[in-house]
């Protein structure tokens, strides 16, 4: 075998190992990427004022989730005001971008 032989083959299992390594390393950043949560006594209200109802103006959608609801509903759209939007988007869409959670520290 000639010296450029072995270094090729020396250069070709390095090679290998880093891209073992990339591998290894987005494995593990998918898995540590930040999920958006919503608690489901949210959700459920959401789905409640908005059921059957084709709201396509996002400060329609915006606005009936805030008067006259419960306390902690609004003091969770104000605070969550985006997730909220799109949670609602998601669901009119019929993809999952904000996971519905129970047992969650709501924060509100």
């Amino acid at each position: 075998m000639s010296e450029l032989e072995h270094e090729v083959g020396i250069l070709r299992a390095e090679n290998l190992k880093l891209r073992n390594e990339v591998a290894r390393l987005s494995q593990q950043t998918q898995h540590s990427q930040p999920q958006l949560t919503i608690p489901k006594s949210i959700a459920d209200e959401l789905d409640n004022i908005f059921y059957g109802l084709d709201a396509t103006s996002l400060d329609y959608v915006l606005d009936e989730t805030r008067p006259n609801g419960v306390i902690a509903f609004n003091d969770y759209y104000l605070k969550n005001k985006n997730i909220i939007a799109l949670y609602l988007a998601s669901r009119a869409l019929g993809v999952d971008l904000v996971k519905v959670v129970e047992g969650i520290d709501d924060n509100y």
